[in-house]
C-alpha cells in the first residue's frame, strides 16, 4: 500500500539518500544549484534539522509501499497576496526510478494537494528544469497548468 508520513529526526539518513538519488536524476547544472552535488552529508543533516525545527513553514515528506521508501516532497508553504492567503510550494518531488510507472507520482501529488487543503493553502505552485521533460508532461497529464515565467537565482 503506497502511503506517506512526515519526516521525523529519526529520517535524516534516508532524507539525504532520497535527496542524493534526486540530485543525480535531476542536477543538470550543478553552478546553478550552488554547487549542490558538493554538499556534505554534514551539510545535509543540518538544513535536514532545520527544516524540521520550523514545520509551520516546512514540511518534509517520505512516500512508502508497504514501509519501503519509494520517494519524498519537501515542501514550503508561502504566503500569497494574489491567493489571498497561503500558498503551498513544491520544492521537490521525486520517486525512485525502481518505482516509477506505477501511479506513485500521482498518488503523491494527490498526498501533497491533501496536505495542502489541510494547511488551509489556496494554492500550489512549483517549478520543473527545462532539461527534464518527462515531469512536465506528468504535471501536464496531472491537471497542471505551466506558467510563462522565468526563474531567477541569486545566492549569497
Amino acid at each position: 500500500m503506497f502511503t506517506y508520513r512526515k519526516c521525523e529526526k529519526k529520517d535524516v539518513d534516508l532524507w539525504i539518500k532520497l535527496n542524493r538519488e534526486f540530485i543525480a536524476y535531476e542536477s543538470q547544472d550543478d553552478d546553478l544549484w550552488n554547487g549542490i552535488n558538493k554538499v556534505s552529508n554534514q551539510r545535509f543533516a543540518q538544513t535536514f534539522e532545520e527544516a524540521l525545527s520550523s514545520p509551520e513553514l516546512i514540511s518534509l515528506l517520505i512516500f512508502e509501499e508497504d514501509g519501503e521508501p519509494v520517494g519524498f516532497a519537501n515542501l514550503m508553504t508561502i504566503f500569497s497576496v494574489w491567493s489571498h492567503g497561503k500558498a503551498l510550494y513544491l520544492d521537490d518531488l521525486f520517486i525512485r526510478e525502481a518505482h516509477r510507472g506505477k501511479g506513485y507520482g500521482r498518488k503523491a501529488l494527490e498526498y501533497v494537494e491533501e496536505f495542502a487543503k489541510e494547511l488551509g493553502c489556496k494554492r500550489i505552485q512549483f517549478h520543473s528544469e527545462a532539461t527534464n521533460p518527462n515531469a512536465r508532461e506528468f504535471y501536464t497529464a496531472v491537471g497542471y497548468a505551466p506558467a510563462e515565467m522565468y526563474f531567477y537565482v541569486k545566492y549569497f
